[in-house]
């Protein structure tokens, strides 16, 4: 039903998509798409390993929103995205 009213709307569904909702983005979701990364690792090699893993797009948008440093650890990859929510 839901599915039929956005598609009547011509609105996307975003979740379909793959998008969802950057802001709700879990930890957990971003270090899932990270997973087999090695530590320390910067900005540039968790943006690697998400599109390895086929992250979906809102993983990759808070990836994307990461400070250009270096990350010690998941800990260090979960306090970088409540900074960003």
């Amino acid at each position: 039903m839901i599915e039929k009213m956005v598609a009547l709307s011509g609105v996307k569904n975003p979740v379909k998509e793959g998008r969802g909702n950057p802001e709700k983005t879990s930890p957990a979701a971003v270090e899932r798409h990270i997973k087999s990364v090695s530590f320390p690792a910067k900005k540039q090699e968790l943006i690697k390993k998400a599109k390895e893993n086929s992250a979906p797009s809102d993983v990759m948008h808070v990836l994307d929103q990461f400070e250009e440093k270096e990350y010690g650890s998941p800990i260090d990859i979960a306090k970088e995205v409540g900074r960003i929510e």
